[in-house]
């Protein structure tokens, strides 16, 4: 789940559309093109409907079958890669402007796996932790950057960052500045 308007909470986004275009000749209910969804996570607890303020990109009708989390243009907000049935992936680049701010973690393993497939990263910043895993697939024929990316909130760095690697070490760092992608390197001892 990414964290769009870098506010530190995870947003919800989902796609929609029917497999068989067939199916929505014989029942209308089931459009073969729909909507992309997204639901901004307003407290932690409850998500406000963000769709229609969110540009032209989501609302086009497509059918869309998964989704690719990353920062494409690498200027610190999310971006979504959608996939389409029978017709180009769709870019929807996110152009956040708000007050925010972010951090990018890019982990190295050594005695892990090259591309730390599996580690485990918790960052605190401002009394919130947030946990995130270095995964290699997210949604139906995706895969998200494997670049971690935290909102920070209004805080402008991240008190604490605590990276479980998947050979068993842990490494924490303190006070790392955002709006920057840092990069992490299993076993080096790291002064950001």
């Amino acid at each position: 789940m990414p964290d769009l308007d870098n506010d530190g909470r995870p947003d919800l986004v989902y796609v929609t559309g029917n497999v068989y275009p067939e199916v929505e000749a014989l029942l209308a209910q089931y459009p073969h093109r729909g909507p992309r969804v997204i639901f901004r996570n307003v407290d932690g607890a409850r998500f406000e409907q963000a769709t229609l303020v969110s540009g032209a990109g989501p609302v086009t009708p497509h059918s869309s079958r998964g989704t690719a989390f990353g920062d494409v243009d690498n200027d610190g907000d999310v971006d979504i890669l959608v996939f389409n049935m029978n017709e180009p992936p769709s870019l929807l680049r996110n152009d956040y402007a708000g007050p925010n701010r972010w951090l990018q973690l890019k982990l190295e393993g050594t005695t892990s796996n090259r591309a730390a497939l599996g580690a485990v990263v918790r960052v605190t910043s401002s009394g919130r932790t947030q946990a995130q895993a270095v995964l290699s697939q997210a949604s139906y024929y995706s895969h998200d950057d494997l670049r971690l990316h935290f909102g920070l909130g209004s805080a402008a760095a991240a008190d604490t960052i605590e990276v479980r690697w998947p050979s068993g070490r842990v490494e924490t760092l303190k006070d790392v500045r955002g709006g920057r992608v840092v990069t992490i390197k299993e076993g080096a001892d790291s002064k950001r």
